[in-house]
């Protein structure tokens, strides 16, 4: 390795599937990285596509890489791996076509070495092709302090609203982060937001960073949120597993108010999304029957603009609340 004593080493996990298009322009982001000592841990989830040969490729080119294979189960079991796999004293998770800034490593372990960070988290912008996108940092908007750490029970009544729950924005000790024993669901879709929030509130300090470090990669059909239409009760299942965990681990008291928030804005997010009047009926008399009571959703933490819609939900009308998300699309 190439690091100094000053450089601990750095795990980053990359979970690929089908990723030809994209996957050796985001390795090449952290191979460039100002930070050398780096090792890249990436899991083959049983590509198709030429992706295994690309990783080959690039792991004769730089013996930091290495590569697992695994069977296709999802970017979750692929991450699960190469979290028991990684060595580094530090982990940051990626995906197969999304981009690091150069001083994006370096950066992030400076904020978590300074402040003996459990979870450093960082700004991203959106792109496709050339084009940026500019994202707000939801912590900042949200009055966090930045640059500096933060206890989560601080922020207990907005920690879910500072993050959006993808594990890519983000550099994790290691040794904490195994010590919570939190793991990435086995779904295809929304197999991150366990994860993100059962490791947040586990946290003694949180750093937020002020500083865009990652790029992530808009409107590819093979990513998971590229097939967001598929297993649509996967958000469903990620909600209710949180709830319960919370309660098992006696952090749902202090955190009541955050989750309530998540869980109303992931279902109603994902409500306005379906054009299919079918698929909504389908989805809305899930929440209906298993989401809503079992996850103690109340329409007092929703923005006001979906109150509407989540009341006629609640009480059972479906054919109402398809009718409110269609007014809503049309504002």
């Amino acid at each position: 390795m190439f690091g100094t004593i000053d450089e601990p080493l750095v795990s980053i996990v990359i979970p690929v599937y089908n990723a030809e298009d994209y996957l050796e322009g985001s390795i090449r982001s952290m191979l460039l990285q100002s930070y050398e000592n780096l090792e890249i841990v990436c899991v083959d989830d049983g590509s198709a596509d030429n992706s295994s040969v690309i990783l080959q490729s690039l792991r004769k080119e730089d013996l930091r890489i290495s590569v697992l294979h695994q069977e296709n189960r999802g970017a979750g079991v692929a991450r699960n791996l190469g979290m028991k796999a990684a060595k580094g004293e530090y982990i940051l998770f990626f995906d197969a076509d999304d981009v690091l800034k150069r001083n994006a490593v370096k950066t992030a372990v400076r904020g978590a070495v300074k402040h003996d960070a459990d979870i450093v988290l960082y700004g991203y912008y959106k792109f496709t092709g050339c084009r940026k996108i500019h994202v707000d940092f939801s912590a900042k908007k949200l009055k966090v302090p930045m640059n500096r750490p933060a206890a989560p029970a601080d922020i207990s009544d907005r920690l879910f609203q500072c993050d959006h729950g993808m594990p890519w924005n983000k550099l994790y000790k290691t040794e904490f982060l195994r010590s919570t024993k939190v793991e990435f669901q086995e779904l295809r879709n929304t197999n991150d937001e366990f994860f993100s929030r059962l490791t947040t509130v586990q946290a003694e300090r949180i750093v937020f960073l002020d500083k865009i470090l990652a790029g992530y990669r808009v409107g590819n059909k093979e990513s998971l949120h590229g097939n967001s239409g598929e297993n649509i009760l996967d958000c469903t299942y990620a909600l209710k597993a949180i709830h319960d965990e919370l309660k098992k681990r006696g952090y749902y008291e202090i955190y009541e108010e955050t989750y309530k928030k998540l869980a109303g804005y992931i279902i109603m997010l994902k409500l306005i999304a379906i054009d299919d009047r079918e698929l909504f009926s389908f989805f809305a008399k899930e929440v209906y029957n298993n989401v809503i009571e079992s996850c103690e959703m109340d329409e007092e933490f929703l923005e006001k603009q979906y109150r509407a819609a989540f009341c006629s939900l609640k009480l059972g009308d479906v054919a109402k609340a398809w009718e409110e998300i269609c007014h809503l699309k049309q504002l």
